[in-house]
């Protein structure tokens, strides 16, 4: 995250060059204009200005400076303090060279006095050019006075701007729109004047007199002729041309964005209850041809929600402060019409408070300059944040600071693993913003690596509940990639907080409801934050990392624009519709489109169960095997819906169809690859479907379709047959008591994550008990077994404000539970117990609970048992002999261990 917040203005930073009167240098990418009040002395190379004096400044710093500010100690040599990012260079002009390079928080006198809510997202920073070592940070409209140096007293001011009036009257003068948020400030020297300020805000500045107050407001050239003489480059916005605006008319509030960023202008808005707060509708509307300020854009909205009143008109002055935004809403015939007068309020169309917690070890998002590596043709130098790629969409990541939570691992060992469930729970306790409701909150989490151990760079887990306010990034894998400190981190960051807000993977658009089309290639040609780079597919056959990057201009794709800047309310705010819904009142697919002809040699198939009871765990087998048309190929070896590369559709009874959605999907595992062939013809897995993200698949009895796409590496879809299966309605009282103590949200959620100590997952563990203790013999007690056993086999962390807490693993419960589980599955007597691929993966957890008792005997008997089980089923050879490694692979795991 950066010391200084993404700029709207065109141009970086002003330094003034000590000179009286008044010159200054204008910093743009690796450029400079050198400007005086009254005219544009020279524009060119940063290492060319100014007589060459800042020849020699290293990268990225000459190129992506996003502030910089004098450090008066003496008039010759001059002297300034360059930041990009949380970087900073203190830099003698001259050839003289840097004095200290390093984290802006870590400079020697300054750094450890900067207080705590100005060392990430300041607005703009300053010298104070007659006080030597004083510094002036601003951000909103408070700042903050440093005195560093080698006599300096620390921070001795802070609080809001007009306070500074207590010594100088004209701070309090300052006029609304201009009196805080400020992007830019460089003090004005003259002869024997000193309090004199330079103030920019987006495209207008300020002439500051400290005592007497403004002396101009307007644009750059009313200001200063210096400035409006500028290259026009220096004068273009770096943010969309847009601006938000509020108003409330008759208890109803209105959020209304105003889009004049491309070919025609966009309007849309939503309304809210005042003072609750409910929300009531949203709407867009796109005007028909291009405008200029002021302007009216009119025409017929769509809504969110049905309104008898679809006809708006808004009538806008200016996207700056102190502009106002009319919206009229009306009938088709302009009856019945309500109008609202909005204020300005915001450069961005959204605002989201980001706050991110990290384990200690860990690293905070990268900060990456372009020029680190070679850059796609036309792309710009500079620095890319998490932030700033956002707010280049028009969106504010407003940062509430990272907390660093120290780490107990006496239990958990040298990897902590963090499962889904411990996530979850981790959030709930510690986003201090969190809510279970819709809200403008998004809570991030730097772990080191996801239990399943599979890679995973990312996930945005939080699919329970009010979902999407939830993501974390795995920093461990980072490393292990090689991707930690580069291009690659900063799109896993940017990707995995776009699935917060409700963005799909390029190429999963087609299964959004309602579905969106898929871009070029079937979006893999996308250039977008969404796209994987190793998954890219160039228009003249280029794919893959190198192909991506070589073309990527580090933004979303403009359907992505749309989505972030103008979707309906609940589209995008964390909290607001589940995972890839669109609007609540629209429909799920009707009908299954194929997608083209499998040329892959692949063949897909789901099998297994085809009929069950009330409330019994519905699970799928998955077989990818080799079609017969040619001898080998190529294929994926992840087959779980979790992962990127499998799809499961689900048609309901009433014949909608709905992709199932795992209640965390995981992000940028690497795609390994397997070749099938005579030796291994097939791969295999199991997925429950019973809950997922978008609650229970299977609340009511009847017939249901399932059927699963699976792309393979050649870019092919791989289709499976239908497999149908039958819920059937309960036969007694006791299948209905025993079926409804399954059916619960909580309880499918600990099916889906094999079990979790979260607190707000206890009902549904007590209704896992109550199965046991009532109904010990019914067929679906094996499942509360196996939950309860898995989660009991493993330790469970919480994040909590002291640290890292470890729950152990509780052995004994681990091999009571599990040893339930096999019995009963291998009793040959009853019709009850698990899947072939269950049952594997439970007696395998079992073996190593046993050796986690010290008993490496009784383990050594599961495993022989486990391959003895399967060469009874008479599975193929090549199933048995994957089986047989498993157990070896796994035993010898556990006395190595030992």
């Amino acid at each position: 995250m950066g010391f200084v917040r993404a700029k709207t203005t065109g141009f970086h930073a002003i330094v003034p060059t000590r000179d009286d009167p008044w010159r200054a240098l204008v910093l743009r990418e690796d450029r400079a204009a050198f400007i005086n009040q009254e005219k544009l002395l020279s524009e060119g190379p940063l290492a060319q200005t100014f007589f060459g004096e800042l020849a020699g400044i290293p990268e990225p710093f000459a190129s992506c400076s996003d502030a910089a500010f004098e450090v008066r100690v003496s008039r010759y040599p001059r002297r300034a303090v360059f930041i990009v990012g949380d970087e900073c260079l203190d830099w003698v002009w001259n050839g003289h060279g840097a004095k200290y390079q390093g984290p802006v928080t870590g400079h020697p006198g300054f750094g450890q006095h900067i207080p705590a809510a100005y060392r990430s997202d300041v607005d703009t920073i300053m010298g104070i050019p007659n006080e030597p070592y004083r510094t002036m940070l601003f951000k909103g409209n408070r700042c903050a006075i440093i005195e560093w140096g080698p006599q300096g007293r620390g921070c001795y001011f802070e609080g809001p701007l007009t306070e500074l009036g207590n010594a100088h009257a004209g701070w309090k003068k300052l006029p609304a729109d201009m009196s805080g948020d400020f992007d830019h400030a460089a003090f004005l020297q003259a002869q024997g004047v000193f309090y004199q300020t330079l103030l920019v805000k987006g495209d207008r500045a300020l002439f500051l007199d400290w005592d007497s107050g403004p002396r101009i407001v307007g644009s750059y050239a009313q200001v200063s002729a210096g400035l409006g003489a500028m290259p026009a480059d220096y004068h273009k916005p770096r943010l969309p041309a847009a601006g938000r605006f509020f108003g409330t008319v008759d208890d109803v509030r209105v959020d209304l964005r105003v889009d004049l960023e491309g070919p025609v202008p966009v309007v849309s808005g939503d309304t809210f209850k005042a003072p609750g707060g409910d929300y009531l509708n949203s709407f867009v509307l796109e005007g028909s041809e291009p405008v200029t300020l002021p302007a009216t854009i009119a025409g017929t909205a769509t809504f969110a929600n049905s309104t008898q009143t679809p006809k708006i008109s808004v009538v806008v002055d200016q996207l700056a402060p102190g502009g106002t935004a009319t919206l009229t809403l009306s009938a088709a015939d302009g009856t019945a019409a309500t109008t609202h007068t909005c204020a300005y309020v915001s450069r961005f169309l959204r605002t989201i408070d980001w706050e991110v917690d990290a384990m200690a070890g860990t690293k905070p998002p990268v900060q990456y300059a372009t020029t680190t590596d070679p850059r796609p043709p036309g792309l710009a130098k500079k620095l890319i944040t998490v932030q700033s790629a956002y707010a280049e969409a028009g969106i504010e990541l407003r940062t509430t600071g990272a907390v660093v939570n120290e780490v107990a691992v006496d239990q958990a060992g040298a990897d902590l693993l963090w499962s889904d469930a411990e996530l979850h729970a981790a959030m709930v306790r510690n986003f201090s913003g969190h809510r279970d409701v819709e809200q403008w909150k998004l809570w991030s989490f730097i772990a080191t690596r996801h239990a399943d151990q599979d890679g995973t760079r990312g996930v945005m887990f939080d699919e329970e509940g009010a979902q999407r306010q939830g993501m974390a990034v795995f920093y461990t894998d980072l490393v292990e990639q090689q991707m930690a400190g580069t291009r690659k981190e900063i799109r896993t960051w940017v990707h995995e907080v776009g699935h917060a807000l409700n963005l799909l993977h390029s190429w999963q658009k087609n299964l959004a409801a309602p579905p969106q089309p898929l871009g070029p290639r079937d979006g893999y040609g996308d250039l977008s934050w969404m796209n994987y780079d190793y998954k890219y597919q160039g228009p003249n056959g280029e794919t893959g990392e190198d192909a991506y990057w070589a073309a990527f201009p580090y933004q979303f794709i403009a359907s992505e624009l749309r989505h972030l800047r103008h979707g309906f309310y609940r589209n995008i705010v964390p909290g607001g519709n589940n995972f890839l819904a669109g609007a609540a009142d629209r429909p799920a697919l009707k009908q299954f489109d194929q997608p083209p002809a499998n040329r892959s040699g692949l063949r897909l198939e789901l099998y297994g169960r085809d009929t069950f009871s009330h409330g019994e765990p519905v699970v799928t087998e998955i077989k990818l095997s080799l079609d017969g048309t040619t001898p080998h190929a190529d294929a994926f070896p992840n087959l779980s819906p979790r992962g990127d590369n499998l799809t499961i559709l689900v048609t309901d009874p009433a014949g909608a169809i709905r992709p199932f959605r795992p209640i965390a999907r995981h992000c940028g595992s690497p795609d390994r690859r397997v070749t099938l062939d005579a030796q291994t013809p097939a791969l295999y897995d199991s997925a429950y479907l019973g809950y997922g993200a978008d609650g229970l698949t299977f609340a009511q009895p009847g017939t249901y379709r399932l059927r699963a796409l699976c792309k393979a590496p050649d870019g092919s879809t791989v289709t499976s047959p239908e497999h149908t299966i039958e819920i059937r309605s309960a036969k007694n009282k006791q299948d209905q008591q025993a079926g409804d103590l399954l059916m619960g949200s909580q309880q499918g959620t600990l099916l889906a994550l094999l079990g979790s100590d979260a607190p707000q997952l206890a009902e549904g563990n007590a209704a896992l008990d109550r199965l046991i203790a009532t109904h010990p013999d019914h067929p679906l007690a094996v499942y509360a077994h196996m939950v309860k056993g898995t989660n009991a086999g493993r330790h469970f962390l919480t994040l909590g404000k002291n640290g890292i807490g470890v729950r152990p693993a509780d052995t004994a419960t681990s091999i009571e539970e599990l040893g339930a589980v096999v019995e009963t599955t291998l009793d040959t007597g009853t019709d009850a117990g698990v899947d072939n691929i269950t049952l594997n993966a439970t007696m395998r957890r079992l073996a190593r609970a046993h050796a986690r008792a010290h008993d490496l005997k009784q383990a050594d008997t599961v495993l022989d048992q486990l391959v003895e089980t399967f060469r009874d089923k008479h599975v193929p050879p090549p199933v048995l002999a994957t089986i047989a490694e498993q157990a070896e692979t796994t035993r010898t795991q556990l006395h190595d261990q030992a």
